[in-house]
């Protein structure tokens, strides 16, 4: 069909937080071609006419940071596009898988998402386990790695623990040559101020380091300590209140940085527990062989928490959901990402639903949660002109919900219809073609 036209539902205008009721929704060569009031929009003869009255009509869902390899043969990518997510993110994997997996859902061979991605990402270490890194541990060797995965085709440059500031220097200058931005974790030889100041852009978790505020001694001995004790024991110091931290948040709205918290991976790590979601009873919705084959996933060392920590642990997540907060008071741009995929919270799509569950927590109000998955991540990918909002021009990527999606949370049973790359599909049949497997 060449055609759909969607009539007599409420379009949500996130920008704005304003809704159009009794709206018609024209799609045509995979973009929106009109929309406009019932009986003043001109409907193609032999459209696909589906009546949406008293439903919603919002922008396809984007999840910012989502890893789809090596899993790719069995991340069942229908899910996404049954939870509404039209458009994901994958900061770190193999740059050819990535590219296969992209180009296959671009041709119809598979049915998924868009998808953006990083290639492997830049570190200093050399680890012979380390398949999707890429060792940047000179300013020569940076340099090339960016220009290496500019000419993959990547989307953005990730960096990750261990680059150092003269490597960084280097990283940010090769890849704003190639239009590209740098984005990912703080190095841990530096602070999250320093890090925004010579060039990242996009901060991938909440990574504030001990040399944002403790002296260089105690910074580093903290910073050296494995994830699962680092960051229980950072933030029980870590003080909002404090003019350092009042500072940073002025810095990144100032330098117009795009906070990505991934708080849903916080909860799974922090409070429920990696192991624990291997039985969670979503986990049924998934091909037989694709929950084998995840729940055969170990969790590094770096994960494990310290029983003395494990109340801190637990009790960070609010602190840092009041970080994300003030950041976005503050003017910070706040994207909704997953670190997903994964077992029980982190089930592709789904997980995207608990992160904007858990950023409506923070306290954010409705329509800037819901920008952070639509107009407000467009803007950070650079394709706001593209997709993020329901306009005439834009590429068709729609959802239909049963449900406001400014006053109540999303779920999956709530989304009636789904439209990308102007093809309508139903969720529930997306869902069971995802659990019947290859």
């Amino acid at each position: 069909m060449d055609s759909v036209a969607l009539t007599g539902g409420t379009v949500v205008d996130i920008a704005s937080g304003q809704y159009r009721p009794g709206q018609v929704v024209v799609v045509s060569g995979g973009r929106i071609a009109e929309t406009g009031p019932v009986g003043q929009v001109h409907i193609p003869a032999g459209a696909d006419q589906r009546d949406v009255s008293g439903k919603w009509i919002a922008p396809g869902l984007i999840d910012m940071h989502c890893h789809l390899t090596p899993l790719s043969d069995n991340v069942p990518l229908e899910f996404f596009l049954a939870c509404g997510v039209t458009t994901v993110r994958d900061p770190g994997g193999h740059a050819t898988e990535q590219r296969l997996l992209r180009d296959s859902v671009r041709d119809g061979t598979r049915a998924g998402p868009r998808i953006l991605a990083s290639g492997e990402i830049l570190d200093a270490i050399p680890l012979v386990s380390a398949a999707h890194r890429i060792l940047a541990d000179t300013p020569e060797r940076g340099t090339a790695a960016v220009r290496h995965l500019a000419a993959q085709g990547m989307d953005c440059i990730k960096i990750y623990n261990s680059i150092t500031e003269d490597v960084l220097a280097a990283i940010v200058a090769a890849a704003s040559g190639e239009g590209l931005s740098v984005i990912g974790h703080v190095p841990r030889c530096m602070s999250m101020r320093r890090a925004v100041e010579m060039g990242v852009t996009g901060l991938e978790h909440i990574r504030v380091t001990g040399l944002d505020f403790l002296p260089q001694g105690q910074a580093k001995e903290l910073d050296g300590l494995p994830l699962g004790e680092r960051e229980p024991r950072l933030w029980q110091l870590i003080d909002l209140d404090a003019a350092w931290a009042e500072d940073l948040i002025a810095l990144l709205a100032d330098r117009r940085v795009t906070l990505d918290p991934t708080l849903v991976v916080d909860e799974v790590v922090y409070r429920a527990g990696l192991h624990a979601q291997r039985d969670h009873p979503g986990n049924d919705r998934l091909p037989a062989a694709t929950r084998a084959k995840w729940a055969a996933y170990t969790p590094g060392p770096q994960y494990a928490i310290p029983a003395e920590l494990r109340v801190a642990a637990a009790d960070m997540l609010g602190k840092r959901q009041e970080f994300v907060v003030r950041c976005a008071r503050a003017g910070v741009r706040i994207v909704a990402g997953t670190d997903g995929a994964g077992l029980g919270d982190l089930l592709p799509g789904f997980a995207l639903h608990r992160e904007l569950s858990l950023l409506r927590d923070c306290g954010l109000p409705a329509r800037d949660v819901l920008a952070a998955a639509t107009i407000g991540a467009a803007e950070a990918l650079g394709m706001a002109d593209q997709i993020g909002s329901i306009e005439p021009g834009k590429m068709a990527d729609i959802t239909v919900w049963n449900t406001d999606p400014l006053t109540t949370r999303l779920t999956q049973s709530a989304l009636d219809l789904v439209i990308t790359a102007g093809r309508a599909h139903d969720p529930a049949a997306l869902l069971a073609q995802a659990a019947a497997g290859p």
